[in-house]
């Protein structure tokens, strides 16, 4: 359907706002001066002080600028107390200063359109509570309620038992709802004040030669003109609203749902709609509504794909603070020639030391230096004054007159903290190189670092320890055993596995029958040998071992893990959910290569640092050339796409010959071929950005 065509579609549908249109990129140059202003992140006190300081505030926060162009870049609000009354003072400003001959451009941020999507990890309980109200109390208990009935009605509708809510699940939501969540909610809405006034924000502004933006403009959008880029921007807001009433209608989320929440219902309603029939049942005939449906949803949970959450849109790109210098002035400088363009002006990116930095020759000011600085040690407030062509640093004890050449030092780090939901590249731009992949840290039955630097040192303890003890894991069908390990004094647990069966025809409970099944210890080591060449880096290594007399597969044991299926019963949040979404789509991926018939929530692991580690691949590596399910795969990790596209027929051969027949190598590189073929006719439809994703993007 497109983004578009959906929008059209929704908006038919539903309730009608008072539709606004986006701010304009273009603004008429300023007569006078322009002050800029970086990320504030609801530090109100050190905002009043830069304007005063800037000549722009008088003494009872009134607008004393004259004919001066303030130009705020985005994220007011999230992490600091005081993040709605930093909003409340701007859009004061905004109306005081066309009265004094001035004006007040506030823009768009990150932090902006998360809380317009109900990303809501940076609003803290200080910032909810500003919005709390006298019934706020009453209106928490309600919502509790309202919540349980939700969750029974869904139950029944899905044909499950009904939940059991304790008083601990009770706690744990009220600590996720504090008083004033909802009406927090509430005013980021698009009928709320704050909701109304965000949604108009333009991400870009132009003013005279110079270019104000959040983050950045990144090569993925150096062919767009500016207020194409604000109008997909707007666009994108008014389709979230669509999809959002959409799915209140149909009863699949409540209203003060978070964003997690309602990608999670639009993806289990999506999954009921097109889950194919169990093989003795006729398939279900869907209702015109549900017919409706398909399309819609699966619109929608292209959502990690939108300008407005992309790494490389314009509000999270971070390519002028961490691009090398001889790069990023190619890249900037051929950027302002084809805009006729002479400077950028952008915040996002945290300069460590609570200066404004210059790059490129003085085309590129970067103006976010951590005003909130109990969130950023040494951070302090700052303003970029710009006047007869010179550019100074207004700092709350001093002016510094900025230089416009080359500065020869790299540029310092910035702040990565953050992630946006299910945040892709864009295509049409330069490809980014993945991340390299963070040693692999094994660790001890205490928990403490073992003392290997490779796998091959871990291999070779497995291969030539000293079995200590056995012990049933008690999980999994293929019974495996834990295993400790002793070799000059060190001890490591191991996962041992001794299936080995063929069957000629193997009929499971849920699926087709098959012929030629191998249940295989062996499959164990394919699986970590394969993934080590593809890239992937997320199966524990494996050895072949005889241990008591049994064959099998000794596999390094990943201590104080969960599975998926724990972390979901327990409703345990991961603390990025972004990073947790992407490596669960590289599961997909993965399982379709290797045609796993028996992945399952149980054997996919999460270590204390949320690093996904799969296991539990004895039935894996069927003969079939087809792949099981390809419109499950509908996007795929950079690394892994490339390495199953250069990665040579023979090199995969060598990997996984030891352990696998010829007619199952065979397969596994005819499925290789057909799951490139799959992702190429993706991003041929869709575009890199809704397909591609780099894993170790931060």
């Amino acid at each position: 359907m497109g983004l578009l065509c959906a929008l059209t579609f929704l908006l038919a549908a539903a309730p009608i706002y008072a539709q606004v249109a986006p701010a304009p990129a273009q603004l008429e140059p300023a007569p006078g001066r322009i002050v800029a202003i970086g990320d504030v992140h609801g530090e109100l006190d050190s905002l009043v002080g830069i304007l005063q300081t800037a000549g722009l505030l008088d003494a009872k926060q009134k607008w004393a600028g004259g004919d001066t162009t303030l130009v705020v870049t985005g994220d007011m609000i999230d992490r600091g107390a005081r993040s709605r009354a930093v909003m409340d003072l701007l859009m004061a400003l905004e109306k005081q200063a066309p009265k004094k001959g001035g004006r007040a451009v506030i823009m768009l941020g990150d932090h902006e359109a998360m809380n317009v999507y109900g990303d809501l990890r940076y609003t803290t309980p200080e910032i909810f509570a500003t919005f709390a109200k006298g019934n706020s109390e009453k209106r928490r208990q309600s919502a509790w309620r309202d919540y349980q009935k939700f969750l029974r009605a869904r139950a029944r509708a899905e044909g499950k038992p009904e939940p059991v809510f304790t008083p601990e699940m009770q706690q744990e939501w009220m600590t996720a709802h504090p008083l004033g969540y909802f009406e927090q909610r509430d005013a980021f809405g698009p009928k709320g004040v704050y909701g109304r006034w965000v949604r108009r924000l333009p991400p870009v502004v132009r003013i005279g030669d110079t270019l104000f933006v959040h983050a950045g403009i990144s090569p993925a959008l150096a062919g767009w003109k500016l207020d194409d880029i604000n109008l997909r921007v707007h666009n994108e807001f008014d389709a979230f609203d669509g999809f959002f009433d959409y799915l209140l209608r149909r009863r699949l989320i409540l209203p003060f749902f978070s964003q997690r929440e309602i990608l999670d219902a639009a993806q289990a309603e999506y999954d009921a709609l097109t889950a194919p029939p169990p093989e003795a049942e006729k398939p279900r005939t869907l209702t015109p509504e549900e017919q409706r449906s398909v399309p819609i949803l699966k619109d929608f949970l292209s959502f990690g794909s939108w300008l407005t959450v992309n790494r490389q849109g314009p509000l999270w790109f971070r390519g002028y603070a961490n691009w090398p210098d001889a790069e990023g002035d190619a890249q900037v400088t051929s950027y302002l020639a084809a805009q006729n363009l002479q400077h950028i002006v952008c915040g996002h990116s945290t300069i460590k030391g609570g200066h404004i930095k210059v790059r490129f020759g003085g085309k590129v000011f970067l103006i976010d230096t951590g005003m909130l600085s109990s969130q950023y040690p040494g951070g302090r407030a700052s303003a970029l004054e710009i006047q007869n062509g010179q550019f100074t640093a207004i700092y709350p004890d001093r002016r510094v007159l900025l230089p416009l050449q080359p500065v020869p030092s790299p540029p310092e780090p910035s702040n990565s903290d953050e992630m946006n939901s299910g945040a892709v590249e864009l295509g049409g731009g330069a490809v980014e190189q993945a991340a390299a992949a963070p040693a692999r840290v094994w660790k001890g039955p205490d928990g403490k670092p073992l003392p290997f630097k490779t796998d091959e040192e871990v291999m070779e303890f497995m291969r030539t320890a000293t079995v200590v003890s056995m012990s049933p894991i008690g999980q999994g069908v293929t019974r495996p055993q834990k295993v400790l390990l002793e070799k000059d004094g060190i001890h490591m647990n191991a996962a041992f596995r001794t299936v080995d069966q063929n069957i000629d025809v193997y009929r499971p409970k849920v699926g087709k029958e098959e012929l030629n099944f191998r249940d295989s210890y062996e499959f164990e080591c394919a699986a970590y040998e394969l993934s080590r060449l593809l890239g992937i880096d997320r199966v524990p290594p494996a050895i072949l071992r005889t241990v008591r007399g049994q064959k099998g597969s000794l596999q390094v044991w990943i201590e104080n893990a969960i599975n998926e299926t724990t972390r979901v019963k327990r409703k345990i949040r991961p603390p990025d959910p972004v990073r947790w979404s992407r490596q669960m789509r590289l599961v997909t991926a993965w399982d379709a290569l290797i045609y796993n018939v028996d992945r399952n929530a149980g054997n996919s692991l999460f270590d204390p640092d949320w690093n996904l580690w799969m296991i539990d691949h004895t039935r894996t590596f069927r003969d079939s050339e087809r792949l099981q399910d390809p419109d499950s795969v509908n996007s795929c990790e950079r690394t892994f796409f490339e390495k199953l596209r250069t990665v040579d027929d023979d090199a995969i051969r060598q990997a996984v010959k030891p352990y696998l027949k010829s007619r199952e190598i065979d397969g596994l590189l005819k499925r290789r071929q057909k799951l490139v073929e799959h992702i190429e006719k993706l991003i041929r439809e869709f575009g890199e950005a809704g397909v591609l994703y780099t894993l170790g993007e931060q």
